[in-house]
């Protein structure tokens, strides 16, 4: 039998390989959201009884280490890495592999389980083209049976790497083939290239398994107990958990929600977290939008927007006064489309697929759903209607599954194709919406409290006295016409960061003197947020595949420090676009923050959050320090 343990991948090339990975990187941020959204979708493309929801299940695990298997040998490398940095100076890579031998000799490692339940589990053998193999060997590489899935083992398996402190991952998976079932058991290890202790030259990657050949354990018995599948289905294990500030249940279930509302509402999936002291599903899902302690979760996460997006497209989902139409679309096919009015909804527009929430615009192709005047609110949903269908919206997605774009697609038949098809998609969604949301303006309306005002030859009325004098024989006056008031951005609004807040600019009491004779402390100058007209303001796009992108180019009439708000001008309201970096000055609070001269030319580059190809307002605040204050 070949021997069972952990060897990394010979370098008879003598390549330099670091710690950093662009796979693992991605979901370095948020790696428990990432883990939820990436293992989630996996899972749900594996589903095996149509009638049954897939059950995913998040549990944290204490282990013995003299359990875990080969653990010297993880020491051992973990070690001589550690030493290799330590000799080149490489702080990021020191600090990681200190941390690493630390959490190795630990009496008892902390160990994320996901465990899916109802589905296929990953089929072997570990040959190239299996979906085993894909998964446990291969970067960059995708193989899934249906095409329409909404992930394929590609950049998303490296979330669970993110949350691992030794990037260490084991995946265990039973599966059935001719009605007999069959085990497989493999760990993964992302390290830097090093050295043995015989001296052999070693490459960053290192596999647990059948170290002939670097293969799985592939027989039931030789896999640890705590590895291995008791039932058919797939189980990762990303071992030495790290630390996390937060609640790891909450931010998971936060993330759930965002992505997968559709399948939990649908009873497609389920969910299962910390043994089962969070229980997700159809019955518990308008109760986890509200949960105080998943809404902290969720701001943590700077995931608000789309939390709320979610909460009011789940209503779209389930609300009887939904309206569903389809949309045929030359070279695409079908598309349904759910339509809600109501009060509060906030024009949401959310693309599905799979169950799976992917995005809330289509900006690639011109329309990036974000001014709707005139318009009632409403909550759309789109999502293909077949796997045909399916399978063009997933040649358009990112990695993340976040955004669509025809650009990702190699083939430039299809890339033109997806071009034209999708750019009329977004035109008819765009319609669609128009013919039911769009206020209908009427000729004419009776406004009896008006009367007073304007009054007919036929219709006229005295006052007490009966001297009523004719209207039309007065003068009208001439009215200026002034720009509403914007609200300053509010982080800056009330003066210096440590001031406390309040509902309003009120400074409150005066400060009290100090105990002794003297006046007492000093207060410091509050800031006030003076609005200002800027000069020939003007908001071009450098690039058009760039939607994200803006240059602002302005005058300011004042010599000062200049707040720069940016909003998505519409006919009847506006929606602050959220700037995240500038090419000068300081960016915060959505705002832009820099140092002006009166009458000179000023030009900035700017990017938004989201793409977005309309017109924008440019709104601008002097900041001015209240000197009167400090004087008295």
């Amino acid at each position: 039998m070949s021997k069972i343990g952990l060897a990394f991948l010979p370098n008879n090339g003598g390549e330099a390989e670091g710690l950093s990975d662009a796979g693992i990187e991605t979901f370095r941020e948020n790696p428990f959201a990432a883990v939820a959204r990436e293992t989630g979708q996996n899972s749900r493309d594996a589903r095996a009884d149509a009638t049954k929801p897939v059950v995913l299940r998040f549990d944290v695990i204490s282990l013995p280490a003299d359990a875990f298997p080969s653990i010297e040998e993880y020491r051992e490398a973990a070690d001589l890495c550690l030493k290799k940095s330590e000799a080149a100076s490489r702080e990021k890579e020191t600090g990681f592999f200190r941390n690493a031998v630390s959490a190795l000799k630990a009496d008892e490692l902390q160990i994320l389980r996901i465990a899916d339940f109802n589905t296929k589990g990953v089929r072997g053998p570990c040959v190239e083209g299996r979906p085993f193999h894909t998964l446990a060997k291969t970067d960059g590489m995708s193989v899934k049976e249906d095409v329409s899935s909404g992930g394929s083992f590609g950049i998303g398996k490296n979330a669970t790497f993110a949350l691992s402190d030794i990037q260490t991952v084991f995946v265990s998976t039973m599966y059935e083939t001719g009605g007999q079932a069959h085990s497989l058991c493999m760990g993964k290890t992302q390290f830097i290239s090093h050295s043995d202790s015989a001296g052999v030259e070693r490459r960053r990657k290192g596999y647990w398994g059948k170290t002939e050949g670097y293969m799985p354990v592939d027989a039931a018995e030789n896999i640890p107990q705590w590895l291995r599948r008791k039932e058919q289905g797939t189980s990762l294990f990303s071992v030495c958990l790290r630390e996390t500030r937060t609640d790891w249940r909450y931010e998971m279930t936060a993330a759930i929600l965002i992505n997968f509302f559709c399948a939990i509402e649908r009873r497609e999936m389920e969910f299962e977290l910390d043994n089962g002291s969070i229980l997700i599903n159809r019955n518990t899902i308008q109760t986890l939008f509200k949960s105080p302690e998943v809404n902290e979760a969720v701001d943590q996460l700077n995931a608000r927007h789309s939390f709320d997006a979610a909460r009011t497209l789940h209503d779209c989902l389930i609300d009887p006064q939904t309206v569903t139409q389809t949309i045929e679309v030359s070279e695409l096919g079908k598309v349904r489309m759910h339509m809600l009015l109501r009060d509060g909804l906030r024009y949401t527009v959310g693309i599905v697929r799979n169950g799976m929430y992917i995005t809330d615009n289509l900006a690639y192709f011109n329309e990036p759903f974000k001014r709707f005047p005139l318009h009632k609110e409403f909550a759309v949903i789109i999502e293909p209607e077949s796997a045909a269908e399916g399978e063009w919206f997933k040649r358009l997605e990112n990695p993340r599954h976040d955004t669509l774009s025809a650009e990702r697609i190699t083939d430039p038949t299809l890339r033109a194709q997806g071009e034209r098809a999708f750019t009329l998609l977004a035109k008819e969604i765009r319609n669609r919406i128009r013919e039911v949301a769009r206020s209908q303006p009427v000729d004419s309306v009776d406004l009896d409290e008006m009367n007073e005002f304007f009054v007919t030859e036929g219709f006229r009325t005295e006052d007490e006295a009966g001297t009523e004098t004719d209207p039309r024989a007065k003068v009208p006056t001439t009215m200026k016409r002034s720009n509403p008031k914007r609200t300053p951005p509010a982080a800056q609004k009330f003066g210096s960061p440590d001031d406390p807040p309040g509902p309003g600019p009120n400074p409150g009491p005066e400060p009290s003197p100090g105990p002794g004779p003297g006046p007492g402390p000093k207060p410091r100058p509050r800031k006030e947020m003076r609005p200002i007209e800027l000069i020939s303001e003007r908001a071009l796009i450098p690039d058009r595949r760039e939607l994200k992108k803006r240059r602002l180019i302005f005058t300011s009439p004042v010599s000062s420090h200049v707040v720069i708000s940016t909003d998505a001008s519409g006919l009847n309201a506006e929606e602050r676009l959220t700037i995240i970096s500038a090419s000068i000055g300081s960016v915060s609070n959505d705002t832009l923050e820099i140092t002006c001269e009166a009458g000179k030319r000023q030009s900035v580059d700017v990017e938004f959050d989201v793409p977005y190809g309309g017109p924008i307002e440019i709104s601008a605040y002097e900041v001015v320090e209240d000197e009167e204050e400090v004087a008295s």
